[in-house]
């Protein structure tokens, strides 16, 4: 019996060893993965297929860039995982082009003030999806939800028709997940020579630059740091670049030297001619937008009047001054240099490209100084238009005479429309702007925005018969943009802290010396597109391209709000233009 026994036992514990040889390795972690709509922000804590789009369809003009949006989330951590796209095989060959970054989320401390909760799509603290990461690979952490963006772009000469591809997910050198999609390409094209003025403003001297990048100004470095960003920027579609002169806001940066030549000064414009020659060949410039020759103290609390920088003679040499714009120097310093850049551009053929700040958003007490300033620029620059941010409420006669480009911020003309519009007729251009404000029911670009309110922003412009936007964030970084999307603007700002994202929409790439897009600067830029297939169908049915973009915009806070609503409207828009 005790033989018995033990042979039992001796032969279950071999079973149970050649099990355990022959059992498979675990297996790895499930994945579950889905197409989200590139308007809608998907967060660390979505669930898995939330959002889901039915059909993996998606759709665009040549000569465009489509946005699509691929989800993960892992119940495990997934180490070394990368995606790229394979396929678009369709009547095109590979003439598409895809571009694969993974969402990088960001710190959002406060929600935008006087705006209420329907329009923010998220209650803040929390982690918002705002910057594009371009180094792969990544780690997906478990119960983390983690969207991938892909940018496609069309070419002019891609052949409309579907194109078919894959998204491929590899983690440890094996494949993990895939999913198959599919691009319509419509026969409509986004015309090569862009109509919309657009400009975001950069601080590119020490103050800003310098501690994120560890470049100084005026160095090579510098200047290959301002090539990298004027690459991004124009493939973007941003088309102006705003120039120092003899200074900006919250920047020392000067581009006009001087030197003693005689009795007077001879004015320098190397570094000038450097920067458009830079931004030119990034394809950024398009149009210099000269910075003011006004400007108030760099902290909105100071009380100090208005200066002007300018070069005046002291000890025998240049010197660069600010001077109280009262002071009979400050006009006599600056109107030379005026004339001397204007005959400097006419030289250089860029007259027509050229604009010329005052004093930005003008209060009433400024109102003497300004107009005083804005006739010293046309009678020193004849043929130059000047521009500025302009309070459509109030002066409109003033700067009738004053400012050739009125900009004003986008919710103060709801009901003066026609009144902008004559200004058009009398020979000016009208843009708008967007800068702390709009906040409530309003579009714009802030963080805890719904995406769908920043690609609306340049159907406005279409709406109501604009043609240019401009931001004053471009890269008005804190010392951790990713952390930290709500700096103080100057040393201080007496109204409190500034909505998400405001200050800045693209992010630093220190180690490539360059910029990072967001998902918001993609959805500009597509914005700007939809604005240039607009003003196609205008030239070829006005009512059609009217009444299409009413359907979107029905008044300045009644629209489209749903991403579903606005591919519609898109879906239309390319099909009105591909006939």
């Amino acid at each position: 019996m005790k033989a018995t026994t033990l042979q039992v036992c001796f032969f279950a514990i071999l079973f149970s060893m050649f099990l355990t040889l022959r059992a498979p390795a675990a297996e790895a972690p499930a994945i579950s993965h889905w197409f989200v709509d590139s308007l809608t922000k998907v967060f660390p804590e979505d669930a898995a297929l939330k959002n889901q789009l039915a059909q993996a369809d998606f759709l665009g003009a040549r000569n465009s860039h489509v946005s699509v949006q691929w989800v993960l989330r892992t119940r495990q951590r997934v180490a070394d995982a990368s995606v790229e796209v394979t396929g678009f095989q369709g009547s095109g060959g590979n003439s598409i082009t895809a571009q694969v970054r993974a969402v990088g989320y960001v710190v959002v401390s406060s929600n935008t003030y006087k705006t209420p909760s329907s329009e923010i799509i998220h209650p803040a603290p929390a982690l918002f999806p705002d910057v594009l990461l371009e180094k792969f690979p990544i780690t997906l952490e478990p119960d983390k939800t983690q969207a991938i963006w892909i940018t496609l772009s069309i070419p002019s000469e891609a052949k409309p028709g579907e194109y078919r591809g894959q998204l491929v997910l590899k983690a440890g050198g094996a494949e993990r997940a895939r999913n198959p999609f599919t691009l319509r390409v419509a026969s409509a094209t986004v015309p090569a020579q862009q109509t919309l003025k657009v400009t975001n403003w950069f601080y590119l001297s020490d103050r800003q630059l310098r501690g994120t990048y560890g470049v100084q100004q005026l160095t090579e470095e510098w200047w290959t740091l301002l090539g990298n960003l004027g690459r991004v920027m124009a493939e973007h579609r941003q088309n102006m670049i705003s120039t120092p002169l003899t200074g900006f806001y919250f920047s020392k940066l000067a581009l006009i030297g001087a030197h003693v030549s005689g009795d007077g000064l001879e004015y320098d414009f190397t570094n000038f001619d450097r920067w458009v020659d830079t931004f030119q060949k990034a394809g950024l410039i398009g149009s210099i937008e000269g910075s003011h020759v006004l400007r108030r103290e760099d902290d909105p609390d100071a009380p100090a009047s208005l200066k002007v920088d300018v070069y005046v003679i002291e000890d025998g040499k240049a010197a660069l001054k600010e001077l109280p714009a009262d002071d009979p120097r400050a006009e006599a310093g600056l109107r030379p240099m005026l004339v001397a850049l204007r005959r400097h551009l006419e030289e250089k053929g860029w007259m027509g490209i050229y604009y010329q700040h005052i004093l930005d958003e003008v209060g009433e007490k400024e109102m003497p100084a300004y107009q005083k300033y804005a006739a010293i620029v046309h009678e020193a620059m004849p043929g130059i238009r000047t521009m500025d941010a302009v309070d459509a409420r109030r002066n409109l006669d003033i700067y009738e005479k004053s400012c050739d480009v009125w900009v004003p911020v986008l919710a103060s003309f709801d009901d003066l429309v026609p009144r902008l519009h004559q200004h058009v007729k009398n020979g000016g251009e009208v843009w708008f702007y967007t800068c702390l404000f709009p906040t409530g029911k309003y579009a714009n670009r802030f963080v805890d925005f719904a995406l769908v309110k920043t690609r609306l922003l340049q159907w406005f412009n279409f709406r109501y018969d604009l043609t240019g936007f401009l931001h004053w964030g471009g890269n008005y970084w804190s010392p951790q943009p990713v952390l930290d999307t709500q700096p103080l603007l100057g040393e201080s700002w007496a109204t409190g802290i500034i909505p998400p994202g405001d200050a800045f929409i693209v992010y630093p790439d220190k180690e490539h010396k360059s910029i990072l897009s967001s998902i918001r600067l993609e959805a500009m830029r597509e914005s700007i597109e939809d604005y240039e297939l607009l003003r196609v169908l205008e030239k070829r049915d006005p009512a059609a391209a009217r009444a299409l973009a009413g359907k979107a915009i029905r008044t300045f806070t009644d629209y489209v709000r749903t991403p579903a609503e606005f591919r519609q409207l898109h879906s239309q828009l390319l099909e009105e233009t591909s006939k």
